[in-house]
């Protein structure tokens, strides 16, 4: 198996650049590559004569490819759109899988629905990244979008249909931002303000006196309340956690034991539920017509209550440590972020000192 470049004179004079291509005795054709090579022009004659050697260089590749069963040039002619939404097919989590759907839709208005796999080059990925960072709102969702289109081109090359991922120098650095949290002052206010659906509010109001994620609230059975504590595997990292429960925590889960499900409840909730709540999309959308009705100008989520949680408990004292603990982290540096905003308060009690 060889490719060979080749040149024939035209009657014109102009020389004509092809491939000689040999397969074995009974496979062997040329392919003209459109290029010619013209006399007193030696630079432009060049990088001619370098473009064609790239193309057979590469040409040779593919038949080497093919015969090892790796990436050909038939595979680099398939949709790259197409295989993005296959890999974002295999995600599970609805919040994952709308990051790689955007992600999809970000890529498919820069590039095109039609692009192949051959088109996706550095490039162009470092163009996207330009793209990204003029369109979307802030570094932090670029980075996840960026990050979304890489995963997918590693995938590719595992899957061999790349022999490399184009985006590997391709980065994004992401903003640091401190998690936006409630202050002890406005959760009160929240308490006190009715919400649309109380087993939203009973549900949030525990997070913040407990730390617990909207998944794990949401599986929450009455079995994994061991009197002042709470036993459970997290649904995130699959570790099972056991700590004790505020105060505040098991006022909330007594109230739940007399709680009855909204006529509304689109959803089948296992009789031992502690709350009975709607979809992660619905709670945000009840937590956030409730912050509006309080009067509390925050994008209001689900996790506000665990960072509130957080910062509650560094404020009140409790070690860095014994919070990481709480929250079940598995590193102190993914608690630190918290410990930066108590940092912030100090500082800024600090400059409201008199001065001389």
């Amino acid at each position: 198996m060889s490719v060979k470049l080749r040149k024939r004179e035209l009657p014109s004079k102009r020389i004509q650049l092809y491939l000689d291509i040999y397969r074995d005795k009974e496979n062997r054709w040329t392919e003209s590559l459109n290029l010619f090579l013209h006399k007193n022009d030696r630079f432009q004659n060049r990088e001619t004569l370098k473009q064609a050697e790239e193309i057979a260089a590469k040409r040779q590749l593919d038949f080497q490819a093919d015969q090892h069963g790796l990436s050909g040039t038939h595979k680099r002619k398939a949709s790259f759109i197409k295989y993005l939404h296959t890999q974002a097919d295999e995600r599970t989590k609805p919040n994952t899988k709308a990051s790689w759907e955007c992600a999809i839709g970000h890529f498919a208005d820069f590039a095109g629905e039609g692009i192949v796999f051959g088109n996706v080059t550095p490039q162009l990925l470092d163009n996207f990244k330009s793209y990204l960072l003029n369109h979307v709102k802030s570094p932090n969702s670029a980075h996840t979008y960026l990050s979304r289109i890489k995963t997918a081109l590693n995938q590719a090359v595992k899957d061999n249909i790349l022999p490399r991922n184009p985006a590997n120098g391709t980065v994004v650095q992401r903003k640091e931002t401190l998690p936006v949290h409630l202050s002890i002052k406005e959760i009160r206010k929240l308490a006190k303000t009715p919400c649309g659906n109380d087993q939203v509010k009973q549900a949030f109001l525990f997070s913040c006196f407990s730390g617990l994620r909207y998944s794990d609230v949401d599986r929450l059975t009455w079995d994994k309340i061991k009197g002042e504590y709470l036993e459970f595997t997290q649904k995130k990292t699959g570790a099972p956690e056991r700590f004790p429960l505020s105060a505040q925590a098991l006022q909330i889960l007594a109230k739940q034991k007399k709680a009855k499900p909204s006529p509304n409840l689109q959803r089948e909730i296992p009789a031992n539920s502690v709350f009975l709540l709607p979809s992660a999309s619905g709670v945000n959308k009840d937590l956030k017509h409730w912050a509006k009705v309080a009067g509390i100008d925050k994008p209001l989520t689900f996790h506000k209550g665990r960072h509130s949680f957080a910062t509650l408990a560094l404020t009140s004292g409790v070690d860095i440590f014994v919070v990481s603990k709480l929250l079940g982290h598995k590193s102190i540096s993914q608690t630190q972020v918290y410990g930066q905003i108590i940092d912030d308060k100090k500082r800024r009690a600090v400059n409201r000192l008199p001065r001389l």
